[in-house]
This record gives C-alpha cells, sequence and structure tokens, in this order.
C-alpha cells in the first residue's frame, strides 16, 4: 500500500489525491475505502454497464465499510494515460487501444510506453452477447447497403478519441475509402456521444452511426421505439483489413432476430474488452474485487447489476481467456485460486519488470 500511498505526492491532481488518500492508514482506520474508476461511456454502453458492476464490486470487497466512489469519463483511448499517471485506479480497456499504449504505438505513438498497466479481467456480460462491431446502425428506407456505399455519405463514429472512430476509418480501408476521402466526395464524417448521433440519424442528419457493444443494445433499442433501424453487414475485406490490422479481435456474428425486427443475421468482428488497473494497486485490492466479479456465486454480480448479464456467472472460466497485458498479481493469484485458466495474447507475457 505504501507505494500507492506515494501518488499524491507524484501527481499534482484532485482526483490522483482523492485515489491516494483511499490507501492512507487515516482512512483504513476510518473503516472507509475511496476509489477513482475511468469508464464512463455513453448510458447503455458497455462500458458504463461494466463500470456500474465494477462499482458494485468494489463496495462488496469491504462489507460494512464506507465507499465513496468517483467515476471519470473516459473512453478507450483516454482511459489509458489517466489509469498510467495514477489519476485513476481502475479503467475501461479496450485490448487494443491498451496494447498500442503499453508499446507506444499507433494511436499512442511518439508517446512514452505505458508500462505501468496491468489486466483485472474481462467483462463476462459483454461476452454473453454477440458484438458484430463496429455495428453499423441506418434507417430501413436509407439507401445505403454495405459500407462501399459510403463515399459521400453523412455518418457519425463516436467520440473522437474513441476506438471506435480509430476502426472505422481502418476498416474502410477494405472499401478503398476513408475519413478523408468521404470528405472529399462531399460526405460528413460526425464525432460525439452515440446517443446524440443515434438522435441525429433519426432526424435524417446522418446517413449511418457505428456503435460498439454488445447487443441486445440498449442505445439501439432505444433508437427502435421511434425509428426503423437497420443493420448492415461487413463484407469479407472489411472483416478482413480489421483483423489484419487488430490481433485481439475475431470475427462475429450477430444472429437473426437479437432485435424482433432484424431479419438477417449481421457480420461483425468482437473486441477483447476488460478492467484495467495501475500496477502499484495493493494486490489484496485487486485480489478482493476479482474474487467479487469471477469466483463462484460472487460471479452473479453480474446479472444483479445488470438483468440483461444474468447468467454470466457461467462464462467464469472465461476471465482470463484473453490477457492482453501483464495481469496484476491480485489478479494473478485469484484465478490460480480459482482455477481459472490464464490465456495470454498481444503483450500479455511481457517482462513487467
Amino acid at each position: 500500500m505504501k507505494n500507492f500511498n506515494r501518488f499524491g505526492r507524484l501527481v499534482c491532481t484532485a482526483a490522483a489525491v482523492a485515489a491516494a488518500a483511499a490507501f492512507s492508514p487515516a482512512a483504513l482506520a476510518q473503516g472507509s475505502q475511496s476509489f477513482v474508476i475511468i469508464g464512463r461511456g455513453s448510458t447503455g454502453a458497455t462500458s458504463d454497464l461494466a463500470f456500474t458492476v465494477l462499482e458494485e464490486a468494489l463496495k462488496r470487497s469491504y462489507p460494512g465499510e464506507q465507499i465513496n466512489i468517483r467515476r471519470l469519463p473516459g473512453t478507450a483511448t483516454a482511459t489509458p494515460p489517466r489509469v498510467q499517471s495514477r489519476e485513476a485506479q481502475f479503467g475501461h480497456g479496450v485490448g487494443e487501444s491498451v496494447m498500442d499504449a503499453w508499446n507506444g504505438t499507433r494511436t499512442f505513438k511518439g508517446r512514452t510506453p505505458m508500462k505501468d498497466l496491468r489486466y483485472l479481467g474481462t467483462y463476462l456480460g459483454f461476452l454473453m452477447r454477440p458484438s458484430a462491431s463496429p455495428t453499423f446502425v441506418t434507417t430501413a428506407d436509407n439507401p445505403v447497403k454495405s459500407w462501399e456505399d459510403l463515399a459521400k455519405r453523412r455518418i457519425g463514429v463516436g467520440p473522437a478519441d474513441s476506438l471506435t472512430s480509430t476502426m472505422v476509418n481502418v476498416g474502410l480501408e477494405g472499401a478503398n475509402l476513408s475519413y478523408d476521402k468521404i470528405k472529399q466526395n462531399g460526405g460528413v464524417v460526425v464525432n460525439g456521444d452515440w446517443n446524440q448521433q443515434m438522435g441525429m440519424l433519426g432526424d435524417g442528419q446522418l446517413d449511418a452511426v457505428f456503435f460498439t457493444g454488445g447487443h441486445p443494445s440498449p442505445i439501439i433499442m432505444q433508437f427502435a421505439a421511434n425509428n426503423k433501424p437497420r443493420l448492415v453487414s461487413m463484407s469479407d475485406n472489411i472483416v478482413k483489413t480489421l483483423l489484419e490490422h487488430y490481433p485481439t479481435f475475431v470475427r462475429n456474428d450477430m444472429p437473426a432476430g437479437t432485435y424482433e425486427w432484424q431479419k438477417e443475421p449481421v457480420v461483425g468482428v468482437q473486441l477483447s474488452l476488460g478492467y484495467i488497473v495501475h500496477k502499484d494497486l495493493p494486490e489484496d485490492v485487486v485480489y478482493k474485487v476479482c474474487k467479487q466479479l469471477y469466483v463462484g456465486d460472487n460471479a452473479k454480480i453480474w446479472g444483479d447489476v445488470v438483468p440483461v448479464w444474468k447468467g454470466a456467472e457461467k462464462l467464469a472460466s472465461r476471465a482470463a481467456s484473453t490477457v492482453f497485458i501483464p495481469l496484476h498479481p491480485g489478479a494473478k493469484r485469484c484465478f490460480d485460486e480459482a482455477g481459472i485458466k490464464i490465456n495470454y495474447i498481444g503483450a500479455g507475457k511481457d517482462a513487467t519488470n
């Protein structure tokens, strides 16, 4: 705990000072804990739901104590630097973004590799449902039928620093397109909150919105309440381009009928998603949280907090199936004791000294 207690002296932000104070002997003696977590996406997005589960796991880890949790907004790209800098103790981890941060490549090219990041475990709820990301959403009466039809269209791709925004631009290469080409052709690429962009799609201001998350998604279900949506599959070229660029992705199909109005299966990819932490977060803290999320009946927390994730505890054996950066020692102890198999991918086996 002493390493984390020094955070207040190392980082001159209010959030970092609060995080450090949470592990001070005085705070522990008073029977209270304070945590800073980063991963708040749009309401109903996977990160939003997963971090609601995390908040409950933190509370259950310290029964009878006062638990103070501050949740910061942060996309997949914004999160790693804020965990690395100790501004937050827990963060939203998207495999490719975290690996880029770890290696100082692509999105984080030119920045010092973020070697203080560690992995905790995957979002079990996310594994329950198809992803087919980034999901291409349009309306039933819109003429666009494929990614190739977007050359002159108006598209929404989420926040500018989100992985969705980045990977849609990468995927467009498979259609011989890019954001720059769409703009040069007179089209428009819009960044911002997904709920706002879905509203723009319904109003006819956009031809398509790309969304990353599990399905059925509250965002799309809300849109369908007043509109007639249609989902568009990726061609083989788009899938191939994404898999070549992102080694932690796998092809993923959304079965027909995932939404009652969806008549055909939808082809996309699935990301590796999980919680990341700072390496100096005390082992016992990570161990306790890991047990609440993944071990025995505790793992029913996923369905307790998010009803559509009921039954996710049956997937607990996959909690460490895509470890894309080194595991935190507290998580490794948790998984070893529970007999949960650890599968390292990407930078998972990198040296941590």
